[in-house]
């Protein structure tokens, strides 16, 4: 579903939106990633929005904020947060496939008390390490000591997440930056702190460019399999027959990635379908 018009969350639902970043480089993930998303979490609000170059997803849950040409992981994120019209939203990186049932009713907990603090970040792994406790809540403060901030599942005030998104960034540079800016401001940067409860668990699907193997069989588990040539799964080993056979199939995959970005719309796949 394209994003002709925002939807704007409903009166009997959290005021935060679920968002996805992603590009169309990663768009062969997504019926996965929803596939997964829904099932685990039956509840999530929607429209779930998802951000990407030119791709759209068809579902009706998902609204997607197609930003155009790829200008790297930050400026993506900022460009398509402009048209999502919450202040407040949760953040799920496109490649964590959820493997268990969510926990709607502690997220939904955990982000009103985040709301309350006034915070600018939550993260949302869980943890388990020492911190400054916050009263009446699960979190620990971030400190120059223990600067437990991340991008997997977080949840941000959306001026912060455009703030930490500074253009010409790619996702690491982009982590790194949200550090520092947590260290300048620990009183608004929180996490889930020794004895919080689990709330969201999933598998990180792909590295370097390539599916990880536990991913393959935990897709497997539920008879599902990805396209290969699209993005394969080499030998993961650091013997020179290894090394060599990614490498290869690194440059194939960039040279085809290069050829969509000369050749336009013409060979584009505009439309990704979900899972049957």
């Amino acid at each position: 579903m394209s994003d002709p018009q925002q939807t704007s969350p409903s009166a009997d639902s959290p005021a935060w939106r679920l968002v996805i970043p992603s590009c169309d480089a990663y768009n062969d993930a997504w019926p996965f990633f929803f596939h997964f998303l829904f099932r685990y979490w039956p509840e999530v609000p929607t429209p779930v929005y998802l951000i990407s170059n030119f791709t759209t997803f068809n579902d009706p849950r998902v609204q997607t904020i197609a930003v155009g040409e790829d200008r790297q992981w930050a400026a993506n994120v900022r460009i398509g947060l402009e048209r999502v019209p919450c202040d407040r939203m949760l953040v799920v990186l496109d490649d964590f496939f959820p493997n268990r049932p969510v926990d709607h009713a502690r997220i939904v907990e955990f982000c009103a008390q985040a709301t309350a603090l006034d915070a600018k970040y939550l993260g949302l792994d869980t943890l388990a390490k020492p911190g400054t406790p916050v009263p009446g809540t699960c979190f620990s403060q971030v400190t120059p000591e223990n600067n437990c901030v991340g991008l997997n599942v977080t949840f941000w005030r959306k001026s912060h997440l455009s703030e930490v998104c500074e253009p010409g960034l790619n996702i690491w540079a982009a982590e790194r930056r949200l550090k520092s800016l947590a260290v300048q401001e620990p009183k608004a940067h929180f996490y889930l702190g020794p004895g919080a409860p689990t709330v969201i668990t999933y598998v990180e699907s792909i590295k370097g460019l390539f599916w990880k193997p536990p991913t393959i069989e935990f897709l497997k588990e539920h008879n599902l399999q990805p396209d290969f040539w699209r993005r394969p799964c080499p030998p993961q080993g650091d013997d020179i027959f290894s090394r060599f056979f990614r490498s290869l199939q690194k440059q194939r995959m960039r040279l085809t990635s290069r050829f969509h970005s000369l050749t336009g719309a013409r060979f584009r796949r505009r439309v990704i379908e979900p899972l049957k």
